[in-house]
């Protein structure tokens, strides 16, 4: 339905159709019968439909249809028989509403198609794209007041034993519960994405070291609790960059929290490392 989050912003769009289509009925009372300006009618239909999808399309083809036969009326010879204006009342709104609700469909498809593009189809968490765009946007209002910013990544250990033993459905089914356990551990403003296969990036702005070291075990503490981790023996290897001083671009952020990973898989697994920027030191958990 509406693109508007607010029923103020909705309101105010049904308001601004009702207006848009009484000034092209005005128009169309002016110009009188010999001047053709139906085609008018379709600016404020095709908008609203555009913002307010099928309810809007309905709206505004009912009251196109009836400002345009009340101009029709008008503007008619006075001996013009009922049954007339009702057929063009029939076929008029049957043009509009056919207009209206295509333009609704194209909106729709093409919300979803940007919406399938910025998102994992699997997961429904953000693809690498949207991941970048956002913590990109995330970052620089953190450098911007030099606060701390941190990004982790997560690797599940063992999950391709998952794929070869049980298959890909079962597989899939984990890399959503994993998903889910993230989204669940994290804040309203943090950032997570699937960046394809089992790797998972987290983006937590305003987050030091002591904060993001606490949130990173709780998710690894959840995944691993997980009864659907626990009974195919999956864990999550997590390595972290911190930046206080949110100095740093993404590229670079991503590149040390991916070293970070890698030295806990070729390690002992199943722990959260940290790396500070400025000295680079790093901090393993237990």
């Amino acid at each position: 339905m509406p693109q508007y989050s607010s029923w103020r912003s909705v309101a105010l769009a049904y308001a601004l159709t009702t207006l848009g289509v009484m000034a092209v009925g005005l128009v169309d009372y002016v110009t009188g019968s010999e001047i053709h300006v139906v085609s008018l009618y379709f600016v404020p239909l095709a908008i609203a439909s555009w913002r307010l999808g099928r309810t809007g399309a309905v709206f505004a083809s009912l009251l196109s249809t009836l400002v345009w036969l009340l101009a029709l009326y008008k503007t008619s010879p006075s001996d013009t028989q009922p049954y007339i204006l009702a057929l063009n009342f029939l076929t008029q709104g049957t043009a509009f509403l056919t207009v209206s609700i295509l333009f609704a469909w194209l909106a729709q498809a093409l919300q979803k198609e940007k919406l399938h593009g910025r998102t994992d189809a699997l997961t429904g968490l953000n693809n690498r794209q949207a991941f970048i765009e956002q913590a990109t946007v995330a970052l620089a209002i953190c450098q911007r007041h030099t606060r701390p910013v941190s990004l982790a990544y997560i690797d599940l250990d063992n999950f391709k034993s998952v794929n070869d033993s049980w298959g890909h459905a079962q597989g899939d089914a984990l890399l959503c519960s994993c998903a889910r356990l993230i989204s669940d551990g994290l804040r309203s403003n943090d950032i997570a994405a699937r960046f394809g296969g089992d790797e998972f990036v987290i983006f937590l702005p305003e987050t030091g070291r002591t904060s993001a070291q606490a949130l990173l075990e709780r998710i690894r503490h959840a995944l691993g609790n997980s009864e659907d981790f626990r009974s195919v023996g999956v864990t999550a290897s997590i390595g972290a960059v911190i930046d206080e001083g949110a100095g740093s671009d993404i590229g670079t952020l991503l590149k040390r929290a991916d070293a970070q990973m890698y030295a806990v898989k070729h390690g002992s697994k199943n722990r959260v490392t940290i790396c500070c920027v400025q000295n680079a030191s790093l901090a393993r958990s237990p």
